[in-house]
């Protein structure tokens, strides 16, 4: 691997404020706290996207270096319609979502099949997410699960749908203001929960962080540099709760605001959001799952496999540099 010092970079979400304040949050941390710069990073810089694709498309067309919360769907397509670009770690492993419903609506499981979810828009993360669920339970989600649109809608219309008898269950992120919703609900006895995702999918990739073939090429060292000032924010938080106050610090000059009064994350990202700098490797098998669902519904040659795409050695060079630190 090249010596030389890394250059700046841009990296890329799909959205930030208010949507997702937690999806560039460890790179924010990590130019807060110097992490890129002892890392050999001199600086950073965050484009917002603003849609479902646009980061994808920032990195094909060589505008970021990289893509923080690109959906692996979505990588794979491109990649195999010729995009130079590669899967370098893991936004999240596992499925961090959960089915809620309410009390004694759907005992179990397996009493989901023709049951309606609601959800904001079609084939989005909520309905994706279901699809897999209900293949991975032996069900066929195109004639097995009913979906009930509810455009713009929050957990406050999808708890009201569930209330007005509009749809029988609910998919919910466990973090966020939106899982904290959905617990409260839970424990006031309004909803409970009927399946816990991230049992059922323990190494599914639900986003990935990607990057260009060029830059894993041309610049290791800056991809080397950029993973492993993601893992040690992690790091940082996952280990000291006191840090915690800094994430308001770091959001507020991030968006150029004073306050975070009345955006759900006004105490912080949540703690439970970050992750062991070892999880920031990406899961081949669990990007082979939507390798098979793509290949399912006709979209992937059926010769396609994860290990095309998937470039997890520069990350495994990151993550040694950062427990070599901690030694």
């Amino acid at each position: 691997m090249a010596t030389t010092p890394a250059q700046s970079v841009t990296y890329s979400v799909e959205h930030f404020y208010p949507k997702h304040p937690g999806h560039p949050f460890a790179p924010l941390m990590a130019e807060y706290r110097g992490l890129f710069k002892e890392a050999g990073l001199p600086t950073s810089e965050l484009v917002v996207a603003g849609d479902v694709d646009g980061s994808i498309r920032l990195l094909a067309d060589g505008k970021t270096s990289f893509a923080m919360d690109a959906h692996p769907d979505m990588l794979l397509e491109a990649h195999a319609q010729g995009a130079d670009i590669a899967i370098i770690g893991s936004y999240r492993n596992g499925l961090p979502f959960g089915l809620a419903a309410r009390p004694g609506a759907i005992p179990d499981m397996h009493a989901l099949r023709g049951r309606r979810f609601t959800t904001n828009r079609h084939l989005g993360v909520g309905e994706r997410t279901m699809r897999a669920t209900f293949k991975k339970l032996g069900f066929d989600p195109d004639d097995d699960m009913e979906v009930v649109i509810i455009p713009d809608e929050g957990m406050q219309e999808k708890y009201q749908a569930l209330k007005d008898g509009q749809a029988d269950y609910l998919v919910y992120h466990f973090n966020g203001p939106q899982g904290a919703q959905v617990k409260d609900l839970i424990a006031q006895g309004e909803l409970e929960q009927v399946l816990d995702l991230s049992t059922l999918f323990p190494h599914y990739v639900i986003r990935s962080m990607a990057t260009t073939g060029a830059m894993v090429r041309e610049r290791p060292e800056a991809v080397v540099a950029f993973l492993r000032g993601v893992m040690q924010a992690h790091l940082a938080m996952k280990s000291n709760e006191e840090t915690r106050l800094e994430s308001v610090e770091i959001l507020k000059r991030a968006l150029k605001v004073d306050s975070l009064d009345g955006s759900g994350v006004e105490n912080g990202i949540p703690m439970s959001w970050f992750v062991e700098p070892e999880q920031i490797l990406a899961s081949v098998e669990g990007v082979q799952a939507h390798v098979e669902e793509l290949q399912e519904a006709g979209k992937l040659d059926l010769g396609y496999s994860a290990e095309q795409i998937v470039r997890n050695e520069l990350a495994e060079i990151a993550l040694a540099q950062v427990r070599a630190r901690s030694v």
